[in-house]
This record gives C-alpha cells, sequence and structure tokens, in this order.
C-alpha cells in the first residue's frame, strides 16, 4: 500500500513527522500571520490597529516554549547572535525610566523594540528547514499584491481609499496624501519603504537561475508592479533609492563583471526613462516634483537633520531622550517649520539623537558583525553547482538565500537613511525577516541547554510567562495612547464645530470618559493627563458659574503632567490655560512665559500667550505681536488666524 511517508519518516515538503517538526510549522504561520496582519493594518503605526496583534506575540513565544519541550534534538541549542542586542534593550529602558523628558513616548519605542528582539529570537532558533523559510517568505510577500492593488485604485479612483485598520471606527486618510498612493499603509513614505524592501529579494529571484522559469517569470512581473507602485507614491527620495537598488542588485546575480555592469546601467537607465515619462506626460507627476524640489519638500529633510545633529553634539552621550526628538525640536531655539515632525527622516540619526553614541552602538555593532559575517559567507560559497543528471548549473541554496537577505538588509539600510523605519512596526519586521536570513546562513546555534525534562519545561513556562507580562504591560500602554489618541481627535472636532458650546455636553463628556479611560490604564501617560485638562476648560462655557471647580480640576490635571514631565513646555502652557480659567492671572501669566521659554520657535506657544493677553484691553499690543509671531512661524495656524482678526477689529 502506498504511503506518503517515506522509509525515513518523512513527508515531501513537511519534513520529519514528529510533534516537533508539527510545532515548528505552527510557529513559522504565526509568524506570518504577524508580519501580514501588520502590514494590512496600516503597518501598525496607530496603536489601537497594533493592539490587536499583541496576541499573536504571546501565541508566538508558547508556540515556540512548547517546541523546545517536544523537539527530539540532541543537544538543544539555541542561537546566541540575538542575546547581543540586549545591551541596546537596556539603554534604551534606562533612558526611558531616567533621563528621556517624555518617558510615555519612549514606551512606544520601547515595545516596538523589545517585539522586533522576540521575532528575531524565535526566526533565529525556529524556521529550521529551507520549506519553513519558503513558507515564511510567501507569506510575508503576498500582502503587497493587495496593497499594490490598493495603491492602483488610490491614484487611478479613489485617493482617499484605505484598507482596513482593525479599528471599531472609519479612519480617513491625511488630505496631505490625497492623489498618492498609500497602499495598507497611512502614509505614502511607509508604503514606498515596504516596496523597496520587497523589490530586491523579488528582483534576485526573477534573475538568479534557482527557481522554476514559470516563477523567475512571476516574480519579474511582480517587481515590475511593485516598480510602479513606488512611482505612484510620488516620494521622490525613494525613487532615488529605488535607483540605487537596481545598481545593486545585479552583483549578487550574475557571476561576470560585465553582466553585473550591463544589467545595472540597463536598469537604472530604464528607471530614468520611466520616471521622466511619468513627469512629462501626467500632471500629478510634475506638481509632485516641483514640490519635492522645494523647501516645503524633499528639502525639508536638510533642516530636520541639521536640527537632528545639533541635539546629538549637545547631548552626545545620552541623547535627548527615547522617544524625545519630537518634544526637543518643538522647543529647539534654532528652527521652527509650520508642522512639527515625529522624527528627522533618518533612523540613524533618529537613534544618535535620542540615545546618544552609546545608544546607538548597541544596536549598530552587532548588526554590522552579522552583515560582514553574512558577505564573507557569501563570498565563500560557489555561484553555481551542477544538477544531478542534468548539464544545468544553478545557484546552491546557501548563496541564493543570502543574496536574498544581504539585498533585503541593504534595502532596509537605505530606506532608514531617508525614511522614519522604525516608527512602522511592519517595515521593522520585514527589516527583521532580512537580517534573521543571515543570522540563520551565517551562525550556528552555540548556546547548549540542558536536555532533561525539567529544562525543557521550565523553560516553556518562562517564555510564556515572558509572554504574558508582555502583553500585560505592551496592551496597557498601547491602549492607553489608543484612547487618548481618539480623544484628542474628538476632543479637535469638538472644539472647531463648536459642540461644547451648544449647550450639549454629551460629545465633551465623552471626550473626557477617554482620557479619564487612558490614565486608569497609565498614569504615566502625560499626554492624558494634557488632554484631560483641555477637555476640562471647554466644560467651563457650558457653566461659566462654576469656572472655580472647572479650573481647580483642570489646574490639577495639568499639574500632575508637568510632574512627569517639567521640561516640557506643553503642559506648562495647559497649566497657564487652566489658571487662567480658575481666575489666577498671574500664575497663568508666569506659567505661559515659562512655556514660552522652553519653546520660542514653537507657534502654539506663542498663540496661547496671546490668546492670554488678549483678555486685557491694555494689553492687545502685546497680544497682536505675540500673534503675529505665530503666524510667521506656521501660517496655517488657524486658531491663530482667528485671534489675529479679532485683534484687529479690536
Amino acid at each position: 500500500m502506498a504511503t506518503i511517508i517515506d522509509k525515513s519518516g518523512h513527508i515531501a515538503f513537511f519534513g520529519h513527522v514528529s510533534w516537533g517538526n508539527l510545532v515548528d510549522w505552527m510557529v513559522t504561520l504565526c509568524l506570518g500571520l504577524i508580519i501580514s496582519l501588520t502590514t494590512l493594518a496600516l503597518g501598525g503605526v496607530r496603536p489601537d490597529t497594533h493592539l490587536v496583534l499583541l496576541p499573536l506575540f504571546v501565541l508566538l513565544l508558547c508556540l515556540h516554549g512548547l517546541w523546545l519541550a517536544l523537539d527530539q534534538e540532541s543537544p538543544k541549542r539555541l542561537s546566541q547572535v540575538p542575546l547581543w542586542f540586549v545591551p541596546g534593550l537596556l539603554w534604551m529602558l534606562a533612558s526611558v525610566l531616567w533621563w528621556s523628558p517624555v518617558p510615555w513616548r519612549g514606551w512606544t519605542e520601547l515595545l516596538y523594540a523589545l517585539e522586533a528582539f522576540i521575532l528575531l529570537w524565535v526566526l533565529a532558533n525556529n524556521v529550521r528547514t529551507r520549506a519553513h523559510l519558503w513558507l515564511l517568505i510567501i507569506m510575508s510577500l503576498s500582502p503587497a499584491t493587495l496593497a499594490v492593488f490598493n495603491g492602483f485604485y488610490q491614484f487611478f479612483q479613489r485617493p482617499e481609499q484605505m484598507l482596513g485598520a482593525l479599528t471599531g471606527y472609519p479612519l480617513a486618510l491625511s488630505e496631505v496624501f490625497l492623489g498618492r498612493a498609500t497602499g495598507s499603509f497611512a502614509d505614502p513614505n511607509s508604503f514606498a519603504a515596504f516596496l523597496l524592501m520587497l523589490l530586491p529579494s523579488l528582483l534576485v529571484a526573477a534573475a538568479v537561475t534557482r527557481l522554476p522559469k514559470i516563477l523567475r517569470l512571476l516574480c519579474f512581473y511582480i517587481a515590475l508592479m511593485v516598480c510602479v507602485g513606488i512611482a505612484l507614491t510620488q516620494s521622490y527620495w525613494a525613487v532615488a533609492v529605488g535607483v540605487v537598488l537596481l545598481s545593486v542588485v545585479p552583483w549578487f546575480c550574475f557571476r561576470r563583471v560585465k553582466r553585473r555592469i550591463l544589467f545595472s546601467l540597463s536598469g537604472v537607465l530604464l528607471a530614468l526613462l520611466f520616471l521622466l515619462a511619468m513627469v512629462v506626460l501626467h500632471p500629478l507627476f510634475k506638481k509632485g516634483l516641483q514640490h519635492a524640489l522645494s523647501d516645503q519638500g524633499e528639502g525639508v529633510r536638510l533642516v530636520l537633520w541639521q536640527e537632528a545633529w545639533a541635539m546629538i553634539q549637545e547631548n552626545p552621550i545620552f541623547g535627548v531622550g527615547a522617544g524625545a526628538y519630537r518634544s526637543s525640536f518643538e522647543q529647539s531655539p534654532r528652527v521652527a517649520l509650520a508642522e512639527l515632525p515625529l522624527t528627522p527622516h533618518n533612523d540613524y540619526l533618529l537613534f544618535l539623537s535620542q540615545l546618544g553614541v552609546v545608544g546607538f552602538l548597541c544596536w549598530a555593532i552587532p548588526c554590522s558583525i552579522v552583515f560582514v559575517i553574512a558577505w564573507r559567507a557569501w563570498r565563500r560559497e560557489a555561484f553555481a553547482v551542477k544538477l544531478r543528471d542534468s548539464d544545468a548549473m544553478i545557484m546552491p541554496p546557501q548563496r541564493f538565500f543570502l543574496s536574498l537577505g544581504l539585498c533585503g538588509s541593504i534595502a532596509c539600510a537605505l530606506s532608514m537613511l531617508s525614511t522614519f523605519v522604525c516608527y512602522v512596526p511592519a517595515l521593522i519586521f520585514y527589516g527583521v525577516l532580512a537580517f534573521s536570513i543571515l543570522l540563520k546562513t551565517s551562525f550556528k546555534r552555540s548556546l547548549v541547554l540542558p536536555e532533561h525534562w525539567v529544562h525543557r519545561v521550565a523553560y516553556l513556562l518562562l517564555v510564556s510567562c515572558v509572554g504574558g507580562s508582555f502583553y500585560v504591560l505592551a496592551s496597557n500602554k498601547l491602549q492607553s495612547q489608543a484612547l487618548e489618541l481618539r480623544a484628542l481627535e474628538e476632543l479637535e472636532h469638538v472644539v472647531d464645530m463648536r459642540l461644547h458650546m451648544s449647550g450639549d455636553s454629551t460629545w465633551l463628556n465623552q471626550v473626557i470618559r477617554r482620557y479619564e479611560d487612558a490614565l486608569v490604564l497609565d498614569q504615566t501617560n502625560g499626554d492624558a493627563w494634557i488632554g484631560l485638562s483641555a477637555a476640562i476648560c471647554q466644560l467651563y462655557f457650558k457653566s461659566p458659574a462654576k469656572f472655580d471647580q472647572v479650573g481647580a480640576r483642570a489646574v490639577s490635571c495639568a499639574q500632575r503632567a508637568i510632574e512627569l514631565s517639567p521640561d516640557y513646555w506643553k503642559p506648562w502652557a495647559q497649566l497657564g490655560v487652566a489658571h487662567s480659567f480658575h481666575g489666577d492671572l498671574e500664575l497663568a501669566e508666569e506659567a505661559l512665559r515659562h512655556a514660552l521659554s522652553l519653546a520660542p520657535n514653537n507657534s502654539n506657544a506663542h498663540y496661547y500667550y496671546a490668546a492670554f493677553l488678549s483678555g486685557g484691553k491694555d494689553r492687545l499690543d502685546e497680544a497682536l505681536a505675540s500673534v503675529q509671531i505665530a503666524l510667521e512661524i506656521n501660517p496655517h495656524n488657524v486658531a491663530a488666524r482667528r485671534l489675529q482678526q479679532k485683534l484687529l477689529i479690536l
């Protein structure tokens, strides 16, 4: 009777018939689900979308521990390389706990880093066969098809169309990005970086004689779709990075130098001709190129990089603190921008400015060591081997996977040079996947574990407890931030629509409850304390006679925010606003002046001070001067524009 299991106990593609191998397949599926779902959930950038994915990390760690308990390998070995990144994690934790001025934002970055470490640890020790790795690669490539089609639909049909974000309420694409493809992400830059990370792997698979011809043709077709998708994002930094990748990838695909040079030059020339045709034939691309070449376009990166470099020079060892780039930029005495950036659009400068030289080296040194060793291993491998019973030559699997890992890592490194990879979890995960391929093909697992079943069960319990603890910590932090973010959006809507003045306080009470729920989950969320104080102040317009109670509560919340971040301008500004509603004008002016001294080039800081001064008829000239400064810094400050018109009438 025929059987699918051979004499050695193996099934084609599945591998050895054992509980350990079965669990390893489950680990691989869980890894693929995490990467795919994060990509389709706006890249995991919003805390409420990312919150849905946290149970998968707990499941991943439990399956990893179960695999180690059931696998029959002897002796038990684990990879030591992921442990090289532990000093970087500890440095980030120290930065969050002791010297970050906005620790609640630093926690978000630390949680993303911990997720990347969990993925790297599991990838380095599981996914044991080529079949496992192929399945993971295919699952990781699958979201690209849907994302690219959605990008095409956005560009040619409905520019506001967004994929599902795993939230209980609809999300709208920012008006700034209308007309540019964002795929499954919330902004075109992240989508472009995502496609750039996939492009080298597809080109390698298409060019190298390893896969069947039909699969190579399919990879080439998908690569063309990816190239068009990058163009539709109208992110011209991505076009530049794409041209560099097209010139680099052939050096990993062909043996002869002449062919490498020929395909490099051909790829660059075709890309430039395609870009030129789009700019000439389509007005959107022409307009986008003009904007990119302006100071408000790609040129703004120079301003961000210069400010990040100034932060590095001021704080070379410890940096400004984890998560503190934006708050430090808001308070910069050197530069002022209408739109305050979250990052400098360069992750290397982001690490250096926030974590200092020490923190940067804790992450850069292990990455560099792995890359150099993988590069040497790639050079030692034979370029091609002859097939059995055939004269055909194909690239050996070790060199093929090393080519995928090296090209993917180079694409990730170039993207980090030009955009904010580290703030998009999905992009971090793809970078970890490329890095783990280098690790698995270049290093042997050298940590030998005791073989007794008690130690296996203990390891299973340990990783399960770690997974549960991580879930509790991350879910509380992320859910608090999700509630605070939604409350902020609703508060802005309430103020813009003047709902708080209509007599119906339903919406405002709902906003206050969201802020309170956020603080129940995380008392250290300074943004929630600031937002709660601002929302409470709006209650004054419903019951002016209760100004004393409203003001006292708003002052108390602002003071809690100052306790968490005494050197951040925003809680001081909100304290000034709260004091003014409470009737303590001297204290209000003192707090607003302190906020202005902390952020002399901040448009909102000048607006708050001008709004306070406008309450006294004898200080209208000062108020007008202050609001004019606010508008010079940010001409699009709608609240400041309204106040200026009011003052000019008076």
